[in-house]
C-alpha cells in the first residue's frame, strides 16, 4: 500500500509519498523533489540533498533537491536580470493525479501552462508536464508541448543534488567520449578518461553525452546510476570551499555533502520543438 500526505514548510506545500519501495517529498512549487530514501538502503540515507539552510518562502527555488531549469539553463542569453535557470522553478506546478500503479509504485503528475507573464518573459504558449514515479528507483519524465505556431527553441536540465559522503573523494563515471567544457578555466577539450576524479571546485558541462552516469561512493559504500533519455548533456558541479562562500543558502561547511550531477541539454545542446510538437526529458535514479 502506498500513502500520500500533505503537510507545509514555511510557505511551500510538502507532499510526502511512502509506499513498499522508498519515502519521497515533493514540493509543487518548482515540481521539485527534496528527498527519496529506497528502502533496500541499508543505512536509508537519502539519495537527494537539500542544504539545511534552504530557503522555503516561495520566493526562491529551495536549494537541493531536483530542481526543473526550463526553458534555459544558466544566465539568460540577452536579459541578465531575468532568472538564472529559466522561471519554471519559481512558479508553483498544480498536482493532476496520483496513482498507484500495479507494481506498488507511486506515480504524480504535475503541470504548468503558459500566461500572459510568461509571454512576457519568453514569447511561446507551452504545457510542461513532469511525471514522477516513486518506486525502487525515482524516474522523472518532463514532457514539453509546444502550443505556439511557431519552434521554440529551448535548453533544460534536471539539477539533481545528490547526497555524498564527501564530494572530494566521490567519482562520476560513463562521461568518457564526450566534450568538457570547464566554466572555472574557460577550456574545453575531449573528455576521453574513463572516471572523473573529483577536485571541487568543479562546474564542467558535457556535451554530447546521451549514456548513463555512476555516482562511486565508497564513504556511504554505494553507486548512484543516472539513466536518462533524450538528453545530450551533464553537467557536474560543486562550489568547493571558496565558491560557497556566496551562496547565503549553503553554509561555509556543508561544500562536501553534496555533488550536482545534472542531465539535460544544455549549451550547443539545444532543443529545437515545432509548432505543436512535443519534446521529452527523462531520468532514472537507482543504487546499484
Amino acid at each position: 500500500m502506498s500513502s500520500v500526505s500533505f503537510d507545509v514548510q514555511g510557505a511551500l506545500s510538502i507532499i510526502t509519498v511512502e509506499n513498499a519501495f522508498a519515502m519521497a517529498k515533493i514540493t509543487p512549487y518548482g515540481a521539485c523533489v527534496l528527498s527519496f530514501i529506497p528502502k533496500k538502503e541499508k543505512n536509508r540515507s537519502d539519495l537527494l540533498w537539500v542544504s539545511p539552510s534552504a530557503i522555503y518562502n516561495g520566493k526562491k527555488p529551495v536549494r537541493g533537491g531536483i530542481p526543473i531549469c526550463w526553458p534555459w539553463f544558466g544566465k539568460h542569453s540577452v536579459d541578465s536580470t531575468l532568472p538564472a535557470h529559466g522561471f519554471v522553478r519559481n512558479r508553483v506546478w498544480q498536482l493532476g493525479r496520483v496513482n498507484t500503479l500495479e507494481n506498488g509504485a507511486t506515480e504524480l503528475i504535475f503541470s504548468i501552462e503558459s500566461s500572459e507573464e510568461t509571454m512576457k518573459i519568453w514569447p511561446y504558449r507551452f504545457r510542461l508536464e513532469v511525471i514522477m514515479t516513486i518506486g525502487d528507483t525515482l524516474s522523472l519524465c518532463l514532457t514539453t508541448t509546444n502550443l505556439s505556431d511557431q519552434e521554440m527553441q529551448l535548453t533544460e536540465a534536471f539539477h539533481s543534488y545528490f547526497n555524498v559522503s564527501h564530494s572530494g573523494e566521490v567519482v562520476v563515471s560513463g562521461l568518457e567520449n564526450s566534450l568538457q567544457v570547464d566554466t572555472l578555466s574557460g577550456v574545453t577539450k575531449p573528455f576521453q578518461a574513463q572516471k572523473l576524479f573529483l577536485s571541487p571546485p568543479i562546474d564542467s558541462v558535457f556535451l554530447n553525452h546521451s549514456s548513463d552516469a555512476i555516482i562511486e561512493d565508497v564513504g556511504f559504500s554505494r553507486c548512484i546510476l543516472i539513466r536518462k533519455q533524450d538528453s545530450m548533456s551533464t553537467v557536474v558541479w560543486n562550489p568547493g570551499s571558496e565558491i560557497v562562500k556566496g551562496f547565503s543558502d549553503i553554509p561555509n561547511e556543508a561544500w562536501p555533502r553534496f555533488l550536482c550531477v545534472e542531465s539535460g541539454n544544455v549549451f550547443d545542446d539545444v532543443i529545437n520543438v515545432k509548432a505543436g510538437d512535443v519534446h521529452r526529458l527523462k531520468i532514472r535514479l537507482q543504487m546499484v
